[in-house]
């Protein structure tokens, strides 16, 4: 794995001779265009990393939403980019048009990872563009402060382009300003009258999310020439004179600060707050820090989008991690609690569910450029452990009725929950019953991701500190195989895919079964190579006067007790369960002539093909893995996938199964990747999206029920899965 990190590095230091300098900010050149028109319904999220501070573009609307606490909860509100030279007024299409306004012509959007351009004309030959900038660039954990404010301070950078393409000189006046009312630095009453003549480089407005918070809008490198509010808008201005064939940048910052309860964590009941709160103390801070770091926050953005962009995936993969990307920026929560610890949260975009763990094994992928925010998930969810089954009483306030929680674990043994909770809660006291029962899918996803982690990080001694609960939740995992073919075929409960019916229910899941097989195998690796090795030396030591309860009746000196026949006696335990898995389906193959989604004829359309059985190979081979296992199990599920995947072709994306609708776009980029690293076998779902999101009011959207019929995982963001095929590239390109 260490040749997997060296070579994202070497690519991320690679991209620094890629930069060009013509303007602060530039897109790759060959990303699609979206051209904005009264048709156009394409949506994009803007958000900052873990801070939540929005500025998304509804394109529908002809409007951006803006606000604090993210998407779900900012409001709608007109953006006015205007320029006027020649006695005519032009703007772009993210507000209504203001009065004695013409849209500019020929507008169109493109966008990068942290990055969204709009481009026009107007008639008389000026062309104009908007940038936003997303800064970013990659953090390995949280001591890495330096990186973490690039990442997550809640403001952007905006740049606006203005191109002469006339023979004379033209006289100019662009605004830039927000449909909301400007308030005072001072207090919170508005900011009326404004004087004409003013100087003012920076306005304020009222933050929607937060009754005492304020929005700051302020010039950067180029002073403006004052701050207005007419017609409806407030914002900066700049007069000035271009000439012919030449180009001017004016560049602003949009920041906002919010120190209030973002979530309540009812477990401990504790309150959470955004963690930048631990970095600047207003928003005056913020916009100073941004200010002082321009420069250096946009190299460092740049080179990171270029690392992503200029590679050699295709256009619509680029395409479709960009926008991925985006999504997942907009889903992350990145709190601190009341003792100052941190926490990250993954929303399940319009579902709301937080940290949904086998959600985590497409999102986490994305924890290639910050390790640290999968290590706090993988400590949380040890926190969500079922071990008994417990009835919660109906709660009449909340209009809930009793249910049941924990079900199968007191019997078969513990297992984790499918989140943490709920928005607006992190919440075992809320009510709330965690979402289905997930058995087998979560315990498994939950040990593929630790495997993940253990890859990008190096991080021995958490991972090790983590398998003595990996024991515990595979543990449960074999005792839910009755039959004893390896595979689980009681008290399983659903799976990840509770849109198609058999990959969801079905005993006997060969799906399952081959995710149960990778987590035996990675679980086993960990074992081994993290075991300890040493003599251990230990001391009891008793003190007078001192109880037991004190903590002081026994202490440990030099190194950790040996438990290296332990680990390999739980390594080999796991990995004969994973030949059993082998077995089992190489006598399928045999006797059906491919393996089916059931091996339980009773159980209907068990009959079916899927792309999706290898689904668990997916983390290990973006880990590096040579288990011999894998690599054997891979060689068996390709003898079936050329057939599977021409019959699970359709118009509008690749089937989960043969014989039922659902596509889920997130999880056929799984296939794709696996399929590529393990079979040699090379397909894109990624034309498939582009198709179905271009035009989309809830981009990403995440699949399709049958043709024509959504499935509703809008604001979804499961698809920066597409970061594998960067990454399979990349370490590919390295080899060579």
């Amino acid at each position: 794995m260490m040749k997997l990190k060296k070579a994202i590095l070497t690519v991320l230091i690679a991209a620094i001779a890629l930069t060009i300098k013509a303007q602060s900010f530039v897109l790759e050149p060959d990303l699609p265009l979206t051209a904005l028109t009264d048709t156009t319904h394409f949506s994009l999220l803007n958000s900052r990393l873990g801070s939540r501070f929005t500025f998304s573009l509804l394109n529908e609307k002809q409007n951006i939403q803006t606000g604090s606490l993210g998407f779900d909860m900012d409001e709608q509100t007109g953006l006015l980019i205007s320029l006027e030279h020649n006695n005519k007024r032009y703007c772009f299409r993210t507000t209504s048009l203001p009065r004695n306004t013409h849209y500019f012509k020929n507008q169109q959007l493109k966008f990068g990872p942290t990055s969204m351009v709009l481009t026009g004309q107007t008639d008389e030959g000026m062309a104009v563009s908007f940038t936003l900038i997303s800064s970013f660039t990659k953090s390995e954990t949280l001591q890495d402060s330096t990186a973490i404010k690039v990442q997550i301070f809640p403001g952007y950078y905006f740049l606006v382009n203005i191109e002469n393409n006339n023979s004379t000189i033209q006289t100019c006046k662009l605004s830039i300003a927000l449909a909301k009312t400007p308030v005072k630095s001072f207090n919170f009453m508005s900011l009326e009258p404004i004087k004409p003549d003013n100087l003012e480089q920076q306005i304020y407005f009222r933050d929607n999310a937060d009754v005492n918070g304020k929005i700051v809008l302020a010039a950067v490198k180029n002073k403006a020439n004052g701050v207005f509010n007419n017609d409806g808008f407030g914002g900066l201005v700049y007069n000035f004179s271009i000439n012919p064939k030449s180009k001017k940048e004016f560049s602003q910052i949009y920041a906002a600060y919010n120190d209030n309860i973002v979530i309540k964590d009812r477990r401990v009941n504790q309150s959470l707050k955004f963690y930048y709160t631990k970095y600047w103390n207003n928003v005056e801070e913020v916009l100073k820090y941004a200010q002082e770091n321009f420069d250096k926050n946009l190299q460092l953005t740049q080179e990171f989008e270029d690392a992503l962009m200029k590679s050699s995936i295709t256009t619509k993969e680029k395409w479709t991690l960009a926008l991925a990307f985006h999504t997942d920026l907009a889903n992350t929560f990145f709190l601190l609690d009341e003792n100052n610890n941190p926490r990250f949260y993954v929303s399940e975009g319009r579902f709301k569910h937080l940290s949904t763990v086998d959600v985590a094994h497409e999102t986490e992928v994305n924890a290639i450029f910050s390790p640290w925010r999968l290590k706090l998930q993988l400590a949380q969810w040890t926190d969500y452990i079922a071990r008994a089954e417990v009835t919660v009483p109906a709660n009449a306030v909340q209009n809930k009725p009793s249910y049941q929680q924990g079900m199968t674990a007191a019997a078969y043994g513990p297992y984790l929950h499918h989140d943490v909770g709920d928005l607006p809660f992190v919440s075992e006291t809320a009510n709330y019953n965690y979402g289905p029962h997930m058995a087998v899918e979560e315990n498994t996803s939950f040990v593929l991701l630790l495997y993940w982690y253990w890859k990008i990080s190096n991080d021995d001694a958490f991972v090790k500190s983590i398998l003595g609960t990996v024991d515990v939740l595979l543990q449960s995992v074999i005792n839910r195989d009755v039959n004893g073919n390896g595979i689980a075929d009681m008290a399983y409960g659903w799976t990840t895919y509770d849109a198609n019916e058999s990959l969801k229910l079905s005993p006997d899941n060969t799906f399952l079964g081959s995710k149960q097989f990778s987590a035996y195998v990675v679980a086993s690796e960990m074992f081994r190579a993290l075991a300890i090795k040493e003599k251990a030396v230990s001391i009891e030591v008793t003190k007078a006067g001192v109880v037991d309860g004190e903590g002081a009746g026994f202490q440990r000196l030099a190194i950790e007790v040996n438990n290296e026949k332990l680990r390999n006696k739980q390594a080999a335990k796991y990995e004969t369960e994973a030949r059993t898995i082998l077995a089992t389906l190489k006598k399928a193959q045999l006797k059906y002539g491919y393996i089916p989604v059931s091996l339980n004829e009773k159980f209907p359309k068990w009959k079916q093909r899927s792309v999706m059985i290898g689904e668990g190979l997916f983390l290990p081979g973006l880990g590096g893995s040579k288990s011999p296992l894998l690599k054997e199990l891979a060689s068996v599920l390709k003898k079936d996938y050329p057939t599977t995947y021409a019959e699970s072709i359709t118009d509008y994306g690749i089937n989960l199964t043969t014989d039922e609708g659902t596509t889920w776009f997130s999880k056929t980029i799984v296939a794709d990747v696996v399929a590529s690293q393990w079979y040699g076998i090379d397909h894109s779902t990624a034309a498939y999206i582009y198709e179905w999101n271009k035009n989309s009011p809830y981009a990403y959207n995440d699949g399709l029920l049958k043709k024509g019929d959504v499935w509703i995982g809008y604001w979804y963001p499961r698809g920066i899965s597409a970061l594998g095929y960067w990454l399979l590239k990349t370490t590919a390109q390295q080899k060579h």
